[in-house]
């Protein structure tokens, strides 16, 4: 399997231990990233992203003779009292999401107390496995063989998971190179970026990770790797399947392609989601480049789209509309946009919403909308490319021109 396995336990330095022989043994195999404490792995799973396997040690000793690594690497001193130590491995499963098969290892019995919690996040890449008697220098080929037997089973049940390793990969060389390039031509590259931006009266922070984001994505559409791994996924086979289960979980899916969920600190952006009154909410499409002069200026005002939680209902309630129900799905109706699976609407997301740009169009006065978004926090945004085509799609409707039809004689003429 492509990757890299991190091997997280405090004994795999430690003398005639079988979990150094154990951690040895997998390094004659597998490119294995060997750490001894939870802040280091914690470090390793935000810097280096997607492994193959996460092998994991339950427990750890009360010695915090490695926190000063971890701050040297910048993952800094992570405060834990004897009261939560004893829960470190449990906390931090918790609190890191990553895409892989995790392999746990403890000297004690935790499927009772923790098993079910830990299944409900990771479903079947959690395997448990006791310390016990049996787990000796001596035996440690068995249980390499688990390990080996384990990460063979998920990645034959998880065939897509070489892309996302993939993915990763063609990341961290596309970065490296674009941020070796742009040192190069100036050692101030950064300042020089947002100062630029500074003066343009927009969102500096937001310009330079927009910016970098567009450079990474022209350097990720010419990876003949990655292009490879997705075409190959794409020629993969699978069943016809119309259940409710697929419809749930394709709902789930272009969902999260359509929305991300907003951080509590998360700065005002074009595309957020703002609840203006009760069961009513508006999308911001004020411009990027508008969005900090309108912010900051109370006198000014954000242009939004609204719509309300049963505006879907409402538009097929409509005889023009009823006829030809798919046209608004299809964002075929000129003056109507549709938005899938909204997760502001219904957990379930079976409900969608509907904008009519010759009725839904509004401005709110910036100090207005900032202070109703103090009481109605922003939940979530619509990512791109849907806002750019948001308002793309609205522009075009208010900008068309009419002009006179051509006459029947003339079309039948052109046709024959």
């Amino acid at each position: 399997m492509e990757g890299v396995v991190l091997f997280a336990d405090d004994h795999i330095y430690s003398e005639n231990r079988p979990e150094r022989a154990l951690f040895e043994s997998l390094r004659s195999d597998l490119p294995v990233l060997g750490v001894q404490s939870l802040e280091l792995a914690s470090k390793a799973v935000q810097s280096i992203g997607t492994f193959s396997a996460v092998v994991l040690d339950w427990q750890y000793s009360q010695d915090d003779s490695f926190e000063d690594i971890a701050e040297e690497l910048g993952a800094g001193k992570i405060s834990i009292t004897t009261a939560q130590k004893e829960d470190a491995a449990y906390d931090f499963l918790l609190t890191n999401n990553f895409y892989s098969l995790i392999y746990i290892f403890s000297e004690k019995d935790i499927e009772e107390t923790y098993g079910q919690a830990l299944r409900e996040k990771f479903g079947n890449r959690i395997i448990i496995e006791k310390k016990d008697e049996n787990f000796t220098t001596d035996r440690v080929s068995e249980f390499k063989k688990k390990i080996l037997q384990g990460i063979d089973e998920w990645k034959e049940s998880n065939k897509n998971l070489s892309l996302p390793l993939k993915w990763t990969v063609a990341i961290n060389e596309s970065i490296q190179q674009i941020f070796k390039e742009l040192s190069e031509a100036e050692k101030d590259w950064i300042l020089e970026i947002y100062k630029s931006a500074q003066g343009d009266g927009v969102d500096p922070e937001l310009f330079v990770i927009e910016l970098l984001q567009l450079i990474l994505s022209e350097s990720l559409v010419q990876n003949a790797g990655l292009i490879e791994a997705l075409k190959n996924e794409g020629d993969r086979q699978i069943e016809t399947n119309d259940s409710d289960d697929k419809k749930k979980s394709l709902s789930k899916l272009f969902s999260r392609l359509h929305y991300s969920e907003l951080k509590p600190d998360a700065p005002l952006m074009t595309g957020d989601i703002c609840e203006i009154e009760d069961n009513v909410f508006g999308i911001i499409i004020t411009p990027e480049c508008d969005i900090k002069k309108v912010k900051t200026n109370k006198e000014l005002s954000f242009d939004l789209l609204k719509f309300s939680h049963n505006s879907l209902e409402e538009i097929l309630k409509l005889d023009h509309v009823k006829k030809n129900k798919k046209s608004i799905f299809f964002q075929v109706m000129q003056s109507l946009h549709f938005f899938p699976s909204l997760p502001l609407l219904s957990d379930d997301l079976n409900k969608g919403c509907v904008i009519d740009f010759t009725t839904d169009s509004i401005k709110i006065n910036s100090k207005t909308l900032q202070e109703r978004i103090k009481i109605r926090p922003r939940k979530f945004k619509v990512n791109s490319p849907f806002i750019q085509q948001l308002r793309q799609r609205y522009i075009s409707h208010l900008g068309r021109v009419g002009t006179p039809a051509v006459h029947t004689l003339v079309r039948d003429w052109n046709i024959n």
